[in-house]
Formats: C-alpha cells, sequence, structure tokens
C-alpha cells in the first residue's frame, strides 16, 4: 500500500465490534470519514462518538478518499458487501485495506475486492461483546486483546501496523483451520457461559442460601491454574482421585434429574478422564471403571 492518506477509514457495522474498534482506532489516531450502517440511527451514534461527519445507511457513501475499511458485520452479510463494494467507482482499490472481524470465515470472503488490488484479510478480536456491557466497559476490556489474523504475507503488516495500533496482539491462523480456530473460541466463550447456566440451575435446585457467585472462587481459581500451568495439571476433583463411588452417584442423581445432563456430564467426564490418564493420576484399572461409569 502507498503511504498516502493511509489513517483514512471507514466502519461498515456499527454494533458492539464495530463501535468498540472504531473508538480505538479513533483514539490511535486514525481519521474516521464515514460510518455506514444497516441502521442509520446506529451510524449517527457512532459517527458522534469518532467525530465522524459521514454517516449513513448505504454502501454506496463510503468516503472516496478510504484507505481502509473496516467490515464489522455479522459473517452472513460480508461476501455480499465485499461484492457491493468492490463495485464502488470512487474508491482506490490498489491503495485500499479491507478486513472483516469474523472468527469463521476467511479471507476468500473478501475476494471481490483482492481481485480489485485490494489487500483484504480478516482479524478476530478474541474478546467476548456481550449485549449487557456498555461501550466504556467494552474499551477496557480490548485492553491487550489478542487478534486472529488470517491471510496472505503480504497482508500481514498491514494487520500487524492496525494491532500495534489497537495495543493488542496478533496470532497468526492457517486458512484451513480458521473454522476449528472458532470452534476453540466458541468453547471457550460460549460453551463456558453455558456450563456456568448449569452450576446456577444446579444450585437454584438446591434448597437453602446457595447461588452462583458462591462458586465464584471455585470457577477463578479452576481457571487461572490452568492458564498458570496446563489443563492436565489443574484437573481436580473425583476423577483425578479415583472416586468411582462419587462419580456414579453423580450420574445417578442427575438420570433422576435431567437425564440430557447426565449425558452431558458423562460426555463432559470421558474428555476429563483422558486429561486424567495422560498425566497418570490414576491407576489404568480405575480408568477402566470410570470409563464404563461414563459409557453406560
Amino acid at each position: 500500500m502507498r503511504t498516502k492518506n493511509r489513517n483514512t477509514m471507514s466502519i461498515v457495522g456499527a454494533g458492539r465490534v464495530g463501535s468498540a474498534l472504531a473508538v480505538l482506532f479513533s483514539r490511535a489516531g486514525y481519521n474516521i470519514v464515514s460510518i455506514v450502517s444497516q441502521k442509520k440511527n446506529s451510524a449517527r451514534n457512532l459517527a458522534r462518538i469518532v467525530k465522524c461527519q459521514k454517516y449513513s445507511d448505504s454502501l454506496s457513501d463510503i468516503h472516496p478518499t478510504t484507505q481502509i475499511i473496516l467490515l464489522a458485520v455479522p459473517e452472513e452479510y460480508i461476501s455480499e458487501i465485499a461484492k457491493a463494494i468492490a463495485r464502488n467507482p470512487s474508491l482506490d482499490f490498489p491503495t485500499l485495506a479491507v478486513f472483516h472481524t469474523s472468527g469463521s470465515l476467511t479471507s476468500d470472503a473478501l475476494l471481490p475486492l483482492m481481485k480489485k488490488g485490494a489487500t483484504a484479510f480478516s482479524l478476530h478480536p478474541i474478546q467476548s461483546f456481550s449485549k449487557a456491557s456498555k461501550l466504556d466497559h467494552q474499551l477496557v476490556l480490548m485492553k491487550n486483546a489478542v487478534y486472529g489474523f488470517e491471510g496472505s504475507k503480504t497482508a500481514l503488516p498491514a494487520a500487524r501496523r492496525f494491532v500495534t495500533a489497537l495495543r493488542g496482539n496478533l496470532v497468526q491462523i492457517p486458512k484451513e483451520e480458521k473454522i476449528l480456530y472458532h470452534c476453540a473460541c466458541v468453547f471457550a466463550s460460549n460453551y463456558s457461559i453455558a456450563v456456568l447456566g448449569i452450576v446456577d440451575a444446579l444450585a437454584k435446585r438446591i434448597d437453602g442460601e446457595i447461588n452462583l457467585s458462591h462458586f465464584e472462587p471455585l470457577v477463578r481459581t479452576s481457571i487461572e491454574n490452568a492458564f498458570r500451568l496446563t489443563p492436565a495439571a489443574a484437573l481436580t476433583g473425583p476423577i483425578v482421585r479415583g472416586s468411582t463411588s462419587t462419580l456414579e452417584n453423580h450420574v445417578n442423581e442427575l438420570r433422576k434429574t435431567d437425564t440430557t445432563l447426565a449425558l452431558l456430564y458423562q460426555q463432559i467426564g470421558l474428555r476429563a478422564l483422558k486429561m486424567a490418564v495422560k498425566r497418570k493420576s490414576i491407576q489404568p484399572h480405575v480408568a477402566g471403571h470410570i470409563r464404563r461409569i461414563f459409557e453406560s
């Protein structure tokens, strides 16, 4: 890319991701010259925050001086938006950098723009963007965030420049493993929340004063140990101890409560058992007994 107007940026998508990144780029010195959103009110509100004069609900209104386009839109729209932008006669594609923030789609979704000479790639923030989080709180969460980059070697310098401006860290994701990467993100975020939802539901079934908040120290310590050590080394509980009678009681009680939950407990237990066997924390005959409990 040429150096002319390298910091002029347009944002397509004024939702939680687009808004957070727009503010961070604006604070880093990037000139946000246009904001486009399906909802014009959203574009207007974000434009006010980042002091951008041009906002619209039409892709044809992307400012002609734009040298960077950030697509922070639902993944099912990215390919069509890329095609529409590629038809814009006012853009200087050979000097243009375009990236989307989807965790599952690769840079191939931007192929129409690459064919016009643009530098295109995907840059996915590995962070949760909850509807319940206000923008100021989300910006705090973005400090030192990790961004999953997928794209060509020629696109990597531009991506590194953007991530540096965001004060984040870049990790490269091979194109053929992008969807597996996104699976890992879902397990790390959505499914860990789902497990806490199970803890919450079980707590509500227990007579007394216990609730989800009482499990917070246990959750935090377990997660901190997993990152400080390894997940296998951090694993504790009846599987690691080889407490077969306890595990049988767990499965039997959960079957009375919720058969689906009992099956989930058994499936996750098999994964935990594999970790315990690998670290040699239980004898083979005990592991066999536990496996039969979980496979029954």
